[in-house]
């Protein structure tokens, strides 16, 4: 009962600043999920076909819903909404929660970026002071500023896209770190078949169709790979830069100094 006095009372103060609350579908497209976390996300999320054939699945978090909702209402302006409800997932420990109970708040199509920025932290700021709690702390973070990291760093290009993708993902996201420090999934053997395959493939027809892709887009696939190879040496340096930034944790107000010192050492 104390929490959903507490969640009813959030849910209030979020309305009082100005947001506004919106339904969201239980199901959504499971192909907008997959593409925006990768296929291996798929082992995670309830999905079936209906019966027209499409792939569906219960949202596996209401942020994401939020969005596409937005998104399909092809709404040119910025929208303040709150949501709240339950969001399902699979869970790799049996002792965790598959359904969990979520409230959230956004600005989509924010058209100001900052002011909307500021405005979201001086509403946490403003439920929590309602509710007199004797401790409590607003974490926040900006992915831009990992994107920025990762763009820096000398790995290949195809590493970096694939590190910001599954940013989210913390246990893929930290053995996606590994692999690049030791090298583990590359076997050197396969790779001198690979490149042997790769010269037979080159003499036959560009345009013939394997496993849904043609010939010649594998074919520039792996030769970005040849081009652009990994070295464990300096994925070891990138990985321990990566983990090193990762682990910054301070006040607000010494956000931008912790962050300048960080980035002229590295």
């Amino acid at each position: 009962m104390k929490s959903k006095n507490l969640s009813e009372n959030i849910l209030k103060s979020l309305k009082s600043s100005g947001f506004d609350y919106i339904d969201l579908d239980t199901v959504i497209p499971t192909n907008l999920i997959l593409e925006r976390s990768g296929e291996s996300f798929r082992s995670l999320i309830f999905s079936f076909v209906d019966q027209n054939g499409k792939e569906i699945c219960l949202r596996p978090d209401l942020t994401v819903a939020s969005c596409i909702k937005y998104l399909n209402q092809k709404n040119k302006k910025s929208s303040k909404v709150f949501y709240s409800g339950q969001a399902f997932r699979k869970v790799q420990k049996k002792t965790d929660k598959i359904i969990r109970d979520q409230i959230g708040f956004e600005i989509l199509g924010s058209k100001d970026e900052k002011r909307d920025d500021k405005k979201i932290i001086n509403t946490s700021i403003k439920v929590i002071n309602k509710f007199r709690y004797k401790t409590g702390s607003i974490t926040v973070g900006n992915v831009e500023i990992f994107h920025l990291l990762i763009n820096k760093l000398e790995i290949p290009k195809r590493w970096r896209l694939r590190l910001q993708r599954h940013f989210w993902r913390e246990n893929y996201f930290n053995e996606l770190l590994k692999r690049l420090e030791t090298n583990s999934d590359v076997d050197e053997t396969v790779v001198e078949l690979d490149k042997k395959r790769y010269l037979k493939m080159f003499k036959q027809n560009q345009d013939k169709n394997i496993a849904g892709r043609s010939l010649n887009e594998i074919l520039l696939r792996f030769d970005n790979k040849i081009k652009d190879p990994r070295r464990q040496i300096k994925g070891q340096n990138v990985v321990k830069i990566i983990r090193d930034y990762l682990k910054i944790s301070c006040p607000m107000s010494k956000a931008a100094a912790t962050l300048n010192t960080f980035f002229k050492k590295k």
